[in-house]
């Protein structure tokens, strides 16, 4: 049985989420009213980084195309925030929306709303991870096997050809994490034969768990070639756990997106280099996307946003930077 202090805390979470849902409803309304502009809510998963380059690329596609497009999330991906997306997906669809951008914390809980939009012939457009749904008109998103790929066809150069690799992810449930690690895995087999794969670590989304795992895992594997860190926060576990060892050189690394820790990792040369998404474009395509489901035009069932090799002798380019967060 729940406890009362636990109950409390999640009354408590309720009521602020819907009141603060019910303070951006009222500012958006009287926003739109004023432009008279095409209004649509762009709903993220997390403020860190990551998205607010994906929030970047939002606000200038909505000068560029001359819409009011918001972007709003919770604070991080942990499970408590998912009622407070929850909140501001039902405040934004409140607003009566010409379509809506999601990528959900749980696609399970937003079937409800996504299933309104849908009666109310909101076009529902998912982003990143997506919703999860065939009333999504579209998904835009990285190319998540083909990053995979990319990350294993580095790798390979990078060994020679030949050796023992290992790779950590920070979970094996979100679909677009699964895919990259899938891309990698399936390309190390089919195409590297003198490659040996050693089993996935996975982190399980607790960064001091991934830091565990590494350090057993280096102690475990003396003769370990290369590792791969599937998204931003493993790389970091990574580098952390390899000075810690003073590792440095000894095994090539791999790792996904940026940040700073990992750019100043790949500047200094602990880190080989990563693939980097384009979270710019990703934010920019969406709301393209949401534009022209509204004007009833048919999409694809994804549209890739992209993707990118960098080290350090090509980051400081302005293609590469642009798709790049610190």
């Amino acid at each position: 049985m729940m406890k009362k202090s636990a109950i409390l805390n999640l009354l408590i979470a309720g009521i602020l989420a819907f009141n603060t849902g019910g303070i951006q409803k009222a500012a958006q309304v009287e926003e739109i009213e004023e432009t008279n502009q095409i209004y649509i809510p762009v709903i993220g998963k997390a403020q860190f980084p990551f998205w607010q380059v994906v929030k970047s690329g939002v606000e200038k596609a909505a000068r560029d195309y001359n819409v009011y497009a918001i972007f709003q999330a919770p604070e991080t991906e942990e499970p408590h925030h998912i009622n407070t997306q929850l909140n501001l997906l039902k405040s934004a669809l409140a607003n009566h929306p010409k379509a809506i951008v999601l990528a959900a914390l749980e696609p399970r809980f937003v079937t409800p709303y996504l299933e309104q939009a849908r009666d109310e012939g909101i076009p529902v457009i998912g982003f990143d991870s997506g919703v999860d749904s065939l009333i999504a008109r579209t998904t835009v998103t990285t190319d998540n096997y083909g990053a995979g790929e990319l990350a294993a066809d580095q790798m390979a150069q990078l060994i020679g050809g030949a050796g023992k690799v290992g790779i950590i992810v920070p979970n094996q449930t979100s679909k677009n994490l699964m895919d990259r690690r899938d891309g990698f895995i399936n390309t190390i087999r089919e195409k590297y034969p003198n490659i040996e794969l050693l089993p996935v670590l996975d982190s399980q989304g607790d960064d001091k768990r991934a830091r565990e795992l590494m350090r057993i895992f280096i102690a475990e594997n003396p003769e370990l070639h290369g590792i791969f860190g599937a998204n931003e926060s493993v790389s970091e576990a990574i580098i952390q756990v390899v000075k810690e060892l003073n590792q440095e050189g000894e095994v090539e690394i791999v790792g996904f997106d940026s940040g700073r820790i990992l750019l100043d990792a790949i500047r200094e040369g602990i880190v080989a280099g990563a693939v980097t998404q384009n979270p710019a474009n990703m934010g920019y395509m969406s709301i393209e996307a949401a534009i022209r489901a509204y004007h009833g035009e048919r999409l694809p069932e994804f549209i890739d946003s992209g993707f990118a090799w960098y080290d350090r002798y090509n980051m400081d380019t302005p293609e590469i930077r642009s798709m790049l967060y610190e």
